[in-house]
């Protein structure tokens, strides 16, 4: 593999959710829909990119019966082998902001900096070995940004005012300044009021 990149981070849990999200051998239909295609995808690019699957199964059977067919990806210490393990399972996933499942994060393999978390509704898309490459492209010359500046979510439907919501709630500086020229608008505006009314006396 390039270590220059892409680190491709496999979510199957959102590890909150009681009772326990995949329980034994069974698995969420989405999560056992994907893992083929995203086994495909790897296959055809990964000489770019690898995968680390982030287990929250809470048995040696549950890991092994689902990690038996991901073979070829890394994997971080399964949840269930100790508190440590699941908290820093929890972290993650709390870093990450994970919604649903199965949700695919890529970084950039060097820095560790956030590419997408969209990875799983783009991967679904190409169908062929020449899509497959060009997606890896796309993330390999979009810009990474450091995680805690990152947009989570990006592949959620969202509406124009709900983008612009999310902006500013990522960014709350950004809501002081946008209070002031709003404040500045108004008294200008109510300003240029009383000049029209004091003209229109004279």
């Amino acid at each position: 593999m390039n270590i220059d990149a892409l680190r491709l981070i496999l979510f199957t849990s959102s590890f909150k959710l009681r009772p326990p999200l995949h329980h034994h051998h069974h698995r969420c239909p989405p999560c056992k829909g994907f893992s083929p295609m995203l086994l495909d995808f790897y296959n055809s690019c990964k000489d770019d990119l690898d995968i680390v699957f982030i287990s929250s199964d809470r048995d040696e059977k549950s890991f092994s019966d689902y990690y038996q067919k991901l073979m070829p990806f890394l994997a971080t210490m399964p949840a269930f082998n100790s508190e440590e393990a699941r908290q820093q399972h929890i972290k993650m996933a709390d870093t990450f902001q994970i919604k649903g499942i199965p949700t695919v994060i890529v970084l950039d393999a060097k820095t560790g900096n956030f590419v997408t978390d969209n990875a799983r509704t783009e991967i679904m898309k190409v169908t062929d070995e020449e899509s497959k490459k060009a997606l890896v492209k796309s993330w390999l010359e979009k810009e990474a940004v450091p995680i805690d500046q990152a947009e989570f979510n990006t592949g959620m439907s969202r509406g124009p005012l709900m983008k612009a919501l999310m902006f500013f709630v990522n960014r709350p500086v950004y809501i002081f300044g946008l209070y002031y020229l709003i404040k500045q608008g108004l008294k200008y505006l109510d300003e240029l009021g009383q000049d029209e009314s004091e003209g229109g006396e004279l």
